[in-house]
């Protein structure tokens, strides 16, 4: 089975449910909702359905929703305006006045009071670049470093600068409490700059009892420098690679996620790669070369998850691509990967005795790990061991829990019936993976646990498929 997981944006084009069975059947594992585009009765739509799918799956889709959070962006045009390289603008600030026929506004009212001379202001994803020259309290006189076309409502950065936004806006409050009423199994959390953001947003679902895990995106500089506490405090993290492309310089974005995945193996946390993966595909059947290389390169620094974006929203071929992925990974995952999790910093007995297991299973070439866990953290903990023959199989009661593992590298859930103790738990779980066709007589497992285990049951067992 393939390791590494895939997460699809859910757009206009994969919506329905029909093609939400396909795209699960293909090989997507967690449905991403991006709350910057459509309302909450059309994100309810997808949930409803996908929740209908689930009922007849063995292997439940996961839902992430993912925060719009703190956005500039150019205000209302009445025409698109054409930008020549090296020409001179001017720009007004929210609340200002635009006095030049050529000039636009920017909706951020800090704008003036944040940018100095001979700063860069970025639109549209970085393809329009700008130099301030000189400004005054409502208006900035920029040139244009690389021109373009500017559209109403389009995306604005800028590098280096810390923007003076709320971490969890208004609508992102909104959004979470919907994320909490429809029991989602996660919340990307957009722009996350420091440990103390992560400490908000988790402080608002435990007030509501809510399990929910959190993934930090990093998509500036400055969650980029506060990267190591930013990891402790979050249950994952999303190397976002749209805005963070813009963010740095793009010669560095390579080894900031090298870095950043390199980070996460050590911690022992889970790690997605994001955006512009498949880019091309939006408009053509077959990935470019550099993609494939792109995704390969992903997995072999053994990330637990890639995510597609346009690609699976407004593309011409959401199906095609997830095949794609599916392929590049299998195929790469054949080859050892980079290897970070070697340096992984084992924290208490359990994580311990899980990586122990993973190491026993792969000297002895067992077909894989069977790890029975109340709430995940045994599976965890076995996952960021990066098995490398086999799979985890985690076996849970809990229907959440089952939902939240499939982030998680390598690891394959499964729902317990009802066995009540740990012997009963073991056959269960054997008979489950041999009716799934996934191991047969003779296979050879490692079994760990953290559910109902008696003192007279060891804590690492090596059992034989009969």
């Amino acid at each position: 089975m393939r390791n590494t997981k895939i997460i699809c944006t859910i757009g206009p084009a994969t919506d329905s449910t029909e093609k939400l069975q396909q795209l699960s059947a293909k090989g997507m594992t967690i449905a991403r909702l991006n709350m910057s585009h459509g309302d909450h009765d059309n994100h309810l739509d997808i949930i409803k359905r996908i929740q209908q799918i689930n009922k007849h799956l063995v292997f439940p889709i996961s839902i992430l929703m993912d925060t719009q959070g703190p956005e500039i962006r150019t205000g209302q045009l009445a025409e698109d305006l054409q930008l020549h390289t090296g020409d001179e603008i001017s720009i007004s600030v929210r609340g200002g006045e635009s006095v030049e026929e050529s000039s636009f506004q920017i909706d951020y009212a800090d704008l003036a009071d944040q940018v100095t001379e001979g700063d860069r202001i970025t639109v549209d994803n970085g393809l329009i670049n700008l130099e301030v020259l000189k400004k005054n309290s409502r208006q900035l006189s920029c040139r244009v470093i690389d021109g373009g076309v500017i559209k109403s409502k389009r995306h604005v950065n800028l590098p280096g600068i810390r923007v003076n936004l709320p971490a969890i806006t208004e609508k992102d409050k909104r959004d979470i409490q919907f994320a909490i009423e429809n029991d989602l199994d996660f919340i990307a959390l957009s722009f996350v700059r420091s440990a103390e953001d992560i400490k908000q947003l988790r402080e608002m679902l435990e007030r509501k009892n809510a399990n929910i895990k959190i993934v930090a995106k990093i998509e500036d500089q400055e969650g980029v420098r506060n990267i190591s506490s930013i990891i402790r405090a979050a249950d994952a993290i999303m190397v976002a690679r749209g805005d963070l492309g813009v963010e740095v310089n793009i010669e560095d974005l390579p080894s900031i996620q090298r870095s950043i995945v390199k980070e996460c193996a050590i911690e022992g946390k889970p790690v997605i790669v994001a955006t512009h993966l498949l880019e091309s595909m939006i408009e053509n059947p077959i990935p470019t070369r550099a993609e494939v290389t792109d995704v390969a390169n992903a997995v072999y620094e053994e990330v637990d998850a890639v995510m597609l974006s346009g690609e699976t929203t407004v593309g011409k071929y959401p199906l095609k691509c997830v095949e794609y992925l599916d392929k590049v990974a299998c195929t790469t995952e054949k080859t050892p990967g980079l290897g970070f999790y070697k340096e992984l910093k084992p924290q208490g007995a359990k994580q311990q005795i899980a990586i122990a297991a993973v190491r026993l299973a792969d000297d002895l070439k067992a077909k894989g790990v069977i790890c029975i866990t109340k709430n995940g953290k045994m599976a965890n903990f076995a996952c960021a061991a990066r098995i490398q023959h086999g799979d985890v199989y985690a076996f849970t009661y809990d229907d959440k829990v089952i939902r939240q593992l499939n982030l998680l590298r390598a690891v394959q859930s499964f729902k317990l019936r009802g066995a009540d103790d740990a012997e009963q738990m073991v056959n269960e779980a054997i008979d489950m993976i041999v009716s799934e066709e996934l191991a047969k007589r003779g296979d050879r497992f490692i079994v760990i646990s953290d559910l109902l285990v008696k003192d007279d049951v060891e804590a690492i067992q090596l059992r034989t498929v009969r």
